[in-house]
């Protein structure tokens, strides 16, 4: 996996569930998003408290069907962590559409799905 400079992120073999999250965004141009990427990294860790090697942003190649032909994208962003506080939760929305919103999408969605700990593998494991 690499971050949005291209660099490969390599995860340190010491896992714990307070180290993700992974951020998939949809209908998101990567070149927006990496001018907000620092900043957007940044909030997430200080939220969070998570190392900032274990930050994934990943931008999707998503294509969007219908039967109009002017269908335009609707922006979102999928996060996929082992649940927090639902005041963490809350900011890390803010801190999603407010960097969104300075990359030049006003309006967008955050959707967070959680992890579970029984079901995540490391290397073949289920991690403890």
């Amino acid at each position: 996996m690499y971050n949005l400079a291209g660099e490969k992120i390599i995860f340190n073999s010491v896992f714990s569930i307070n180290n993700m999250p992974f951020l998939r965004f949809h209908a998101i141009e990567k070149d927006k998003l990496a001018r907000v990427g620092e900043r957007l990294i940044s909030g997430i860790v200080s939220t969070l408290g998570c190392p900032r090697e274990t930050v994934v942003l990943e931008v999707m190649n998503s294509s969007f069907v219908s039967g109009d032909d002017h269908l335009q994208a609707y922006p979102f962003v999928k996060v996929e962590y082992f649940k927090r506080p639902v005041e963490q939760q809350d900011a890390l929305a803010k801190i999603i559409f407010e960097c969104l919103k300075e990359a030049g999408y006003p309006d967008s969605d955050v959707y967070f799905s959680f992890l579970e700990k029984e079901r995540y593998y490391e290397n073949g494991e289920v991690i403890k």
